[in-house]
């Protein structure tokens, strides 16, 4: 630092600790009420988002159990399709196999039940997005 600063600084320094209460003082006055609000109302908002996030964990949970379950079923409903078309198209006793057409209406059908359902799945989906959506509005009001 040259000789110039260290003088201002020396002599601005009893200055600037005779002005600096007054400045504390002013602030606080005007702007005290301000920052308290503004406190309280950020202590809301992270309140609302601590329960948010234990809701967050929560379905969480039960997603990774549904997910779990579906898993588990997958290998089950595989094998029943694989009965159940079986059962479809028995082996005929005479020997002769089946026509295209036969095997196409099978595949047809095979195919129509499945889409449904999916479907069936889509649409649940779709109302507890909704549901999810309802509740996650109203704790934002």
């Amino acid at each position: 630092m040259n000789a110039a600063k260290k003088l201002a600084k020396a002599a601005g320094f009893p200055v600037w600790k005779r002005l600096r209460w007054r400045v504390e003082q002013v602030t606080d006055e005007r702007f005290g009420p301000r920052f308290d609000h503004l406190h309280a109302e950020l202590e809301g908002v992270r309140g609302e988002l601590r329960a948010l996030a234990g809701r967050c964990d929560e379905l969480h949970g039960h997603h990774q159990w549904h997910d779990d379950e579906l898993r588990r079923l997958a290998a089950h409903v595989a094998g029943l399709d694989s009965r159940l078309a079986g059962l479809e198209r028995p082996d005929v006793d005479d020997g002769e196999p089946k026509s295209a057409v036969e095997e196409v209406r099978a595949e047809h059908a095979r195919v129509r039940a499945r889409l449904s359902a999916v479907a069936r799945y889509e649409e649940r989906l779709a109302r507890l997005e909704e549901a999810l959506s309802v509740r996650a509005g109203r704790t934002g009001e």
